[in-house]
């Protein structure tokens, strides 16, 4: 499947460390430089601005996805291309999935990591079936692999579904990984769920 449109999944907030920015410009600039689009949160803070006005000054559309609640405070970048208003979160996740082609999670809060189990479980219900990778900036993400770890090896999670994921600290490597993978068939759904 060609990949024209990834969300990206990351925080209202730029964090602590400067690499976390600096990582987002990089991997909207690779994204953009395939001629892919992004699709994000909509807003025009943190880490969301970062890869919207990077996506559009690299010449690629940014689509934003906003809660309606967010929407009415003017927390939208006013550059983009468009602006799709949710009532719900549920409803947001559910346009991210419909509007997007593959996933990449970059460091965030609650929400990324809400919108982070919400594709994975997808995926593993069959309800989608697109590749999703998160950046593991400066191990921003060890402990929560550790766990997603301790889940399959306690039987939580099924190797399939673990695996599938794609984890890596590079932008390049992320980017890569996920416009040349071959997803499994749509009728293996079943087999990601280690029943």
């Amino acid at each position: 499947m060609k990949i024209e449109n990834i969300s990206i999944f990351c925080g209202a907030h730029e964090g602590n460390n400067p690499i976390y920015a600096q990582e987002a410009k990089n991997i909207a600039e690779i994204i953009a430089r395939k001629g892919i689009n992004v699709v994000f949160g909509g807003g025009d803070v943190g880490l969301m601005k970062i890869v919207s006005d990077t996506a559009l000054n690299n010449g690629v559309k940014a689509l934003g996805i906003s809660l309606r609640s967010l929407y009415e405070l003017e927390l939208s970048n006013p550059r983009l291309d468009e602006v799709i208003v949710a009532e719900t979160l549920l409803d947001r996740k559910d346009v991210f999935m419909q509007r997007s082609d593959a996933f990449i999670v970059l460091p965030g809060g609650v929400g990324s990591l809400d919108e982070l189990a919400e594709v994975m479980a997808s995926n593993q219900l069959g309800i989608i079936n697109k590749p999703i990778g998160i950046l593991n900036t400066a191990g921003y993400y060890d402990h929560l692999i550790a766990w997603m770890n301790k889940a399959v090896g306690e039987g939580f999670i099924s190797d399939a579904n673990f695996n599938e994921l794609i984890i890596t600290d590079s932008c390049e490597d992320l980017v890569e990984r996920i416009v040349n993978e071959v997803r499994p068939d749509d009728s293996d759904w079943t087999n990601r769920l280690g029943l």
